[in-house]
Parts: C-alpha cells; sequence; structure tokens
C-alpha cells in the first residue's frame, strides 16, 4: 500500500500561512489545520480522520474535526472525559494504540471506539510555549497496525511544523480577547462616567458621592453598575451613551 509522504517543512508552513492569512479566528484556523493533517496522512485505500483538541486550563476547549466522523469519533472520548488525544494533551505525551481490539489502556472507551469501527489511532501533542495551553493531534483509522514506525515519525515531524502556526493563532485570539475585555471596559467607565456628571449636576453633590448612589442603587436593584448608569442617562434624555476609538 502506498504510504502517504509529508510534505517539506517549507510546503506545510506555507500551507499554515495560507490558512492563518484567511481565517478569521482560531477556531476556524483549527477546523482547516484538521483538514490539512487529514489530508497528509490519508490515501486512496485508507482514510484517516483528524481531531485536534485545544485545552486552557487542563479543561477542553476548542475542538476541530477533518469531518462530520471524525467529530463524533472525538465526542466518544469526551464522553468518557479521558483517552488518547486527551492524555497527550494533558501530560504532553505521545499516545500510540496500534489496536483497540488488543488494548487495555481505556477498557470502556475502547470498546466503544471499536464499536465505532476505528481500530487504531495516534495522538500526538502540539509543544506549546504557553503553560496554560495544551493541544493535540488525533489521528484516527479503520485499520489495525495503520501507523507505523515512520507514520508516527512523519505525526511528530508534522506536528513541529504546524506548532508554530498554532502557537500565532492562539497569541491571535488571547490578543483579540484582551482588547475585547479592554473596550468593553472602557464603554463601561464612559457610561459611569457620565451618570456620573449627571448626578453631580442633578444633586449639587462630590463626584465620590454620585459614584455611592449608583453603587447603592446597583446593590439594591441587584444590577449591574453599567446598566443603572446607562438608565440615569437614558432618564435625563442622553440616550445611549458610546465611547469614541480615534
Amino acid at each position: 500500500m502506498e504510504e502517504p509522504q509529508l510534505a517539506a517543512p517549507s510546503t506545510v508552513l506555507a500551507d499554515i500561512q495560507d490558512m492563518l492569512l484567511n481565517t478569521p479566528d482560531v477556531e476556524v484556523f483549527l477546523e482547516e489545520l484538521a483538514r490539512h493533517s487529514a489530508g497528509m496522512f490519508s490515501n486512496s485505500d485508507s482514510e484517516v480522520y483528524c481531531g485536534i483538541t485545544l485545552m486552557r486550563q487542563r479543561t477542553a476547549g476548542t475542538v476541530a474535526s477533518s469531518s462530520e466522523r471524525a467529530r463524533r469519533l472525538d465526542e466518544v472520548q469526551y464522553a468518557f472525559a479521558d483517552g488518547p488525544c486527551l492524555h497527550a494533551c494533558r501530560e504532553g505525551t505521545q499516545v500510540h494504540i496500534p489496536d483497540f481490539e488488543k488494548d487495555n489502556t481505556w477498557p470502556e472507551y475502547n470498546e466503544a471506539i471499536t464499536g465505532h469501527g476505528v481500530r487504531s489511532v495516534l495522538a500526538v501533542p502540539f509543544p506549546l510555549p504557553d503553560d496554560t495551553s495544551t493541544a493535540g493531534l488525533n489521528l484516527y483509522s479503520d485499520r489495525p497496525n495503520a501507523f507505523d514506525a515512520a507514520a508516527v515519525q512523519r505525526a511528530n515531524d508534522y506536528v513541529v511544523q504546524a506548532s508554530k502556526g498554532l502557537q500565532l493563532a492562539i497569541l491571535l485570539a488571547q490578543h483579540s480577547q484582551t482588547a475585547a475585555n479592554l473596550r468593553a471596559a472602557m464603554e463601561s467607565r464612559t457610561v459611569i462616567d457620565v451618570a456620573t456628571g449627571i448626578i453631580i449636576a442633578q444633586n449639587r453633590c462630590t463626584q465620590e458621592e454620585a459614584i455611592e448612589l449608583i453603587k447603592k442603587a446597583s446593590s439594591n436593584r441587584n444590577v449591574k453598575l453599567r446598566a443603572v448608569a446607562q438608565a440615569i442617562v437614558e432618564s435625563a434624555g442622553g440616550g445611549q451613551v458610546q465611547t469614541y476609538f480615534q
């Protein structure tokens, strides 16, 4: 049987750079990477299904799959809260099961996954510098002994080649989330400042006294500070407050 050939490192990196440029967020990038990975290890005689798990704070977060079947196979693993890819992510070690019917590492999971026709799996962790994030590449096959020593080496080489793209995608996602949080905080601060000014004008009080009034209203009504501030602004005829970013 013809073995799939791993593309040169420069080709893999170029493919991943294109994915990063053409995908809007880390979830979409991971889906593209999963499909790319499956294609790298499949051939005309044997299809390989790929799942990618991204864990943050040791909890499974973003999950990507090369196909609907790959997604279902990953869900079997998550139902047991453990398995090859989750173990690879958590422990940072490769997991290779040549034949589930001859393996007893996870008895209940093994029985469930063989019920889906899967006979072998290879899970390889992605090297990530961030201690709060881990990831793993999960390759499934319906054939026993689908991943020989050469295939295992190709998978490890591929993960090394793909890891920088994954690291960049995670970094971009983190920066995007930080920017979104900062924007939300600034918008809340703006409406609270406007409400404070209205109370000062209406009650001829200090800024500290005005803020304390807003806090008391928030506590008494059990609503967020921003919601109380927005209600004050609207009652004064100010409408919806917007924060302008130059």
